[in-house]
């Protein structure tokens, strides 16, 4: 007679294991103490390799969310110059261990710090491949000219040997899509690509800890990262082939985070790779809802909310779209889904006959809102009739022998936020 056991790994949506963000790396400005600043003439210009495009996927234009957050002329030419300047970096290091990069001078004198952070950022988060700017910046004023000096964490000889690596690791990565992938599933292909080759770097609170985690770069190449990381290497990714992805900010577990929101056919959703790269989280931030993000995320306001603010927040979003609905979600498109325990059996077991001929790890099942949740595990599970291990002695009978499932004592973990229970399938 089989074993009658579920052994239950995890419970709800948040999960109490899940690792989040310590440190979000925010911009810190100082003001200068002399407004002569060293000339820039001699540094090295940087130019980044063009990366090859995915064969099978076209990718967006140069994503402008930043940008158009921006409300002042002057603080579109700044945007402007900081691309400019980023790409020409000193070869030696100044008292920070940091490189200086080409000064920006805006000829205006009322430009103020809250509008070189908004610049900052704004092209930080448009330019995810730019992964070199340090998180810190110094000012000053010289007649009517305000002048901005931005830092590199590398020399520029150095910085052209990594955007080199970059390049390649991003080609790798896109060169290995496979073709005819629809939006959704070129989402999930490229999330849990990234998810496989990169690990949350424990004990890196701030960038003394490890600059790079908090870059594409640390991610794509080192695989190692923070949130900030997961971030900006997920929306350089699904831009690339195309799928429009952006940032939200805000709290995690009472900590400064990001994740990042996605665009997958008319609606955008809240998309965390960071909260997903656990053994046993199975997709569970996976295309959210406004609504069910917020159940453990706490979203901060937008620039445009914080327009007559003189100094803006420890954390703040540029741009941030509503996220109305979870159509996309993975629990809504990838699940077995149960109206009846009765009524839904041969459903249930073709699915289960399909997951092992793939040789699938796991089985999404979610229930009809007509259950009660705990009641209709116990009824699948741990309780007579034990729906769930007849469906898999049915779909057993029609599998030949190397695909048959387990059922002696099945793993599952419960998703009660979307009324889903993910099954460990493991094979004799």
């Amino acid at each position: 007679m089989h074993r009658r056991i579920a052994r239950l790994l995890a419970g709800a949506l948040a999960l109490t294991f899940m690792c989040g963000c310590d440190f979000i790396e925010n911009i810190q400005g100082q003001l200068f103490e002399k407004t002569k600043f060293d000339d820039d003439s001699g540094y090295t210009e940087v130019v980044p390799e063009k990366s090859v495009d995915c064969e099978y996927y076209a990718p967006n234009a140069q994503i402008s969310y930043g940008y158009d957050s921006l409300y002042t002329d002057s603080q579109r030419e700044c945007y402007g110059l900081i691309g400019d300047s980023a790409y020409r970096i000193s070869e030696t290091a100044d008292s920070e261990g940091c490189y200086a990069v080409g000064k920006v001078c805006i000829t205006d004198n009322s430009f103020t710090e809250r509008d070189m952070d908004c610049c900052i950022k704004a092209f930080t988060m448009d330019h995810p491949e730019v992964f070199w700017l340090t998180n810190r910046y110094t000012y000053g004023s010289a007649g009517n000219q305000s002048v901005i000096q931005l830092y590199s964490y590398v020399s520029g000889e150095e910085c052209r040997s990594r955007i080199a690596r970059f390049n390649d690791a991003v080609n790798k990565l896109v060169s290995g899509i496979p073709s005819g992938l629809k939006p959704y599933h070129l989402e999930k292909y490229i999330h849990n690509t990234l998810l496989d080759g990169c690990v949350y770097a424990k004990g890196v609170h701030t960038a003394e800890d490890g600059w790079e985690e908090f870059t594409s770069f640390g991610a794509i190449v080192n695989g190692s990262a923070v949130c900030e990381g997961y971030a900006h290497a997920m929306c350089l990714l699904l831009n690339k082939v195309g799928i429009e992805c952006y940032y939200a900010n805000g709290y995690g577990e009472n900590a400064p985070h990001m994740w990042n929101t996605v665009k997958i056919g008319d609606n955008w959703y809240h998309l965390d790779a960071t909260w997903d790269d656990n053994d046993n989280a199975y997709f569970n931030y996976f295309n959210l809802s406004d609504k069910q993000v917020s159940t453990d995320h706490i979203i901060e306001s937008t620039i445009e909310q914080l327009k007559d603010r003189d100094k803006l927040p420890e954390v703040y979003n540029l741009f941030l779209p509503e996220c109305p609905t979870d159509d996309a979600n993975y629990f809504v498109i990838e699940s077995t889904y149960i109206t009846g325990f009765t009524l839904s059996r041969e459903i249930v077991v073709n699915d289960l006959i399909e997951a092992a001929n793939n040789g699938d790890d796991m089985f999404t099942i979610r229930l009809s809102s007509d259950y009660a949740f705990n009641d209709a595990i116990d009824a699948m599970f741990n309780e007579e009739p034990y729906y769930m291990f007849d469906y898999i002695n049915e779909a057993n009978e029609s599998l030949d022998s190397s695909h048959q499932i387990n059922n002696e004592n099945l793993a599952i973990i419960m998703i009660e936020n979307f009324n889903a229970v993910v099954v460990k399938l493991e094979y004799v």
